[in-house]
């Protein structure tokens, strides 16, 4: 892009990118290039390693999609290079998005930053169309065939494709190559230079389609894209704005259409309700779905043979470079071993150590969750069950439908399990305090039962007893207890013995009783009429 701007201009630039020559790239940063464009650690590599190559007259630092350098564990290289460059300098750094890490890194590297926003993050462009195909649960395995109906049909030119993961990608380059689509690749598992050539036959529109996983969704400015297809949903707002942003630019129209399982609706919804997008529903005719199901599984036994070709070639080729590098070992081994040992910034074990401390240290942060399966079982996990539903498919219809019925059975016994043990955990929260409260009960009994049996009285106690009173009791409440008790110790008495007739010289009112009870305290002549 730099080069066709300053072709008419004398400002020379050079690319310092991971993948090429070494020896081409060190001798175009010793020509003193106006603009250098660079990856942190190539650049890294060259001003520990090539000699007459500095920082010295840097003037402009600039640091484009800062939040992805610093997710793809670029940290420390990014914080080398601001430490090499001279403090004399302007920083700038760009991003669509900007998370915590930028904001770090704004800190550490910026004197007097400002901002500029040249649009809302989440903004989407008015010229974009952004629709949703449904996958059913039960047709996941036709998500393959849904793509090539599109693309066979609808969007057939100038289309970006976005995978989830590597091997998919290139699973679908090869149905596209059978199908008689023109399509190209570009993920990681590519070299720097089928990387770049992939990207000229799709900007010279030598092929319709480019396959590529999220490696493509930054820092490609390809003009004349006229679909996003994202075959496999993003998983956040920040993947969601940078996959689609590669349509509709700088005022062109442009259309996104994203495949969403029934596992994808939450998060599309909730991706769509932050960006403030309207979905649009799109809906493929049935017949093209069936045949192109038809195409891909007579093409099953093609693309299994052209897998083994690859890991065929790959191997040669693996073995074709040993033997390379043993004969070139050989013949300039004195000029070799005369060179100085180069040095590295992070080896490789390195930077596997430190990847794995940052994964160990945020799992212990996120604390017990649920278990993340990487995007290679994700993938294997998706293709057996494929090949499950294809055995199913083959089944006789009796059984297939048993099967259905018993499967559809299976997981209402399942969701009815979860509601009745989410209700037994509230009971026993709940039961827990009745258990106790019923024990005390029971307890309390057994005690007054043992203490009437013994003769004694027991008094009952209400729910907030009061104290006893400090004060001594008169004459008359004495009697009044001494009475009570007596009356209470010959119940008991009559209770035992089976006494059934009945009791004469009881007290039939409250009155009455009242009455005795004045008697009582006022003369002694009534104790006899009491006893």
């Amino acid at each position: 892009m730099i080069e066709k701007l300053a072709q008419f201009t004398d400002i020379r630039c050079c690319l310092v990118v991971g993948g090429l020559s070494t020896k081409v790239q060190e001798a175009a940063l010793r020509s003193m290039p106006d603009i250098v464009v660079a990856t942190p650690g190539r650049m890294i590599d060259h001003l520990r390693n090539s000699m007459s190559v500095g920082l010295e007259d840097l003037a402009v630092l600039i640091l484009d999609e800062a939040d992805r350098l610093l997710e793809l564990g670029f940290s420390a290289e990014i914080r080398e290079l601001v430490r090499v460059c001279p403090k004399r300098r302007q920083t700038m750094l760009f991003s669509a998005t900007m998370t915590e890490e930028v904001d770090e890194l704004i800190k550490l590297s910026l004197n007097r930053p400002m901002r500029l926003s040249a649009d809302p993050s989440t903004k989407r462009p008015a010229t974009l169309t952004e629709e949703v195909v449904r996958i059913r649960r039960m047709r996941e395995v036709n998500q393959e065939a849904v793509l090539l109906a599109l693309c066979s049909k609808t969007f057939a030119a100038k289309v970006i494709i976005f995978s989830g993961t590597k091997q998919a990608a290139h699973r679908l380059k090869i149905l596209f190559g059978l199908a008689g689509l023109k399509a190209a690749e570009l993920h990681g598992n590519l070299t720097q230079v089928q990387r770049l050539d992939a990207l000229e036959l799709f900007r010279r529109q030598q092929v319709d389609f480019l396959i590529a996983t999220d490696v493509a969704a930054r820092g490609l400015d390809i003009i004349g894209v006229q679909t996003v297809i994202n075959f496999a949903c993003p998983r956040d707002l920040t993947s969601y704005v940078h996959r689609v942003g590669r349509t509709a630019r700088a005022g062109r129209e442009g259309y996104a259409v994203t495949f969403v399982t029934d596992n994808d609706r939450s998060v599309l919804k909730a991706i769509a309700k932050r960006a403030g997008s309207k979905l649009r529903s799109r809906i493929v005719s049935e017949q093209s779905i069936a045949k192109w199901c038809q195409t891909i599984e007579q093409m099953e036994d093609q693309v299994a043979e052209v897998l083994q070709e690859e890991r065929e070639e790959r191997a040669l080729r693996k073995a074709e470079m040993e033997a390379t590098k043993a004969e070139n070992m050989i013949a300039h081994k004195d000029e070799i071993y005369s060179r100085p040992k180069r040095t590295w910034f992070a080896t490789e074990k390195e930077k596997r150590l430190v990847a794995n401390a940052a994964k160990a240290s945020g799992d212990n942060d996120k604390g017990p969750t649920k278990e993340v399966i990487s995007a290679q079982q994700a993938e294997d996990l998706k293709m057996k069950e494929k090949r499950k539903r294809e055995r199913e498919k083959n089944l006789p219809r009796k059984k297939r439908r048993r099967l259905e019925a018993s499967r559809e059975m299976l997981e209402d016994e399942e969701a009815d399990e979860v509601e009745q043990g989410r209700g037994n955990s509230k009971k026993d929260k709940a039961g827990k305090l009745l258990v106790d409260v019923a024990y005390r009960h029971a307890k309390a009994v057994k005690a007054v039962k043992k203490a009437q049996a013994a003769g004694k009285f027991v008094k009952k106690v209400g729910k907030n007893p009061k104290r006893p009173s400090q004060r001594t009791q008169s004459r008359p409440e004495e009697m009044r207890d001494l009475f009570q008790s007596d009356m209470h110790d010959k119940k008991q008495k009559k209770g035992i013995h089976g006494a059934a007739k009945k009791k004469s010289k009881s007290f039939k009112s409250k009155s009455r009783f009242l009455d005795h009870e004045l008697c009582f305290s006022n003369s002694s002549r009534c104790r006899k009429f009491a006893a």
